[in-house]
Parts: C-alpha cells; structure tokens; sequence
C-alpha cells in the first residue's frame, strides 16, 4: 500500500492512499480518536477564527469526521455545536432533510432536528470540518444557511486539499464563495 506523510500543528502521520467513490486517489485522514491532533486543530482554528474577528455564535458540523473536530473548536470559544446526520434518528424530533455532497460519501441527505435546527436560525454560524476539499460540503453548507435563515460566517477545517502546485500559494483565511475558510495544514491531492 501506499501511504503519504503528513506534516501538521508540529505532527506527523502516516496516511494510506485510497480511492474515492469517484475513483480519484486520497490520502485517507481520519482524525477521530487522535486526541493530540484534535486539541492542537481545535485550539489553532479556534485562534484562527477570533483572530481574523469572525462571529461565532454557534458551530455546524456534518458526521462523522467532523463531530471531535467541531466539539474541540466548540470547546475553546465557549460556544455551542450542532451536527447534520447523516442518517434520520428516531431520537430526533421533527427532523429536517437538507441534500449534501461530499467528495468522499458523493451525494448524501443530512438530517437534523427541529432543536438543533432552530439552534441556527438567526445565528452566525461557523461550519466546521476535517478536511476542505473540493468544496462540494462548503456548497452544500452554503445552501443549507441560505434556506434556513442562519449566516455562515466561515468554516474551519484542519486540512486543505488541494493540487501539489498550490502548496505554499493557497493561505488559512483563502475565499470560497465570498466565505473565508481557515486550515491548519495542506494536504496535497494524490
């Protein structure tokens, strides 16, 4: 197999690469359980967003890789997060269904409930998440704050993807569709 190292927040990790449901190759990065990285992204996105004077009120992220992420960032500005599901629960009361897609689950519906959902309207809402790829999520997201009335003051992942050409030219704070978006490291497509 093979793998590719990366280098972020002071750390390195061996990730294998994988083939997207697109057939596009990967460096597979899981951050769930990686208690070390996590605090580190957590805290360095979280001085990234107050410093760059962004409003918080509130944190949206998607399942699953975004959730220990999303809870860290959460946890340093003292704020709230919520979480799109990827499958309906029984436990969530008068759920809604928005359309997402990413590059690693292709076309998907979320789901949340009223509460968490009207925990967003009228808010300045950061979206968080673990890597920033081709910006299929941020869309979805974008789409998402558009129809339920909350404003999407920026997101925040620990990776951005992108090509070989683009390290060193792409910075934490770039724009995507007039949103900022901050990082903590680059992770290059295979």
């Amino acid at each position: 197999m093979e793998y590719f190292n990366l280098e972020v927040l002071g750390l390195n990790r061996k990730l294998p690469v994988l083939p997207t449901p697109s057939g596009m190759l990967i460096a597979g990065f899981n951050p769930v359980g990686d208690m070390e990285l996590l605090k580190r992204a957590g805290e360095d996105l979280a001085r990234q967003i107050n410093e760059s004077g962004n409003k918080c009120d509130i944190i949206l992220t998607t399942e699953l890789k975004g959730l220990p992420v999303a809870q860290e960032v959460a946890r340093v500005l003292g704020v709230d997060y919520v979480c799109l599901r990827k499958e309906l629960k029984c436990y969530m009361a008068n759920a809604r269904q928005t359309e997402g897609e990413s590059i690693t689950s292709g076309k998907t519906n979320y789901f949340i409930s009223e509460d968490d959902e009207n925990k967003l309207i009228g808010k300045n809402v950061v979206f968080v998440d673990d890597v920033f790829s081709t910006g299929s999520t941020f869309k979805s997201i974008s789409n998402y704050a558009e129809k339920t009335g909350f404003k999407l003051t920026c997101s925040a992942t620990i990776l951005k993807e992108d090509k070989l050409d683009n390290i060193g030219k792409i910075k934490s704070g770039f724009l995507f569709n007039g949103i900022p978006n901050y990082f903590c490291g680059f992770l290059p497509l295979q």
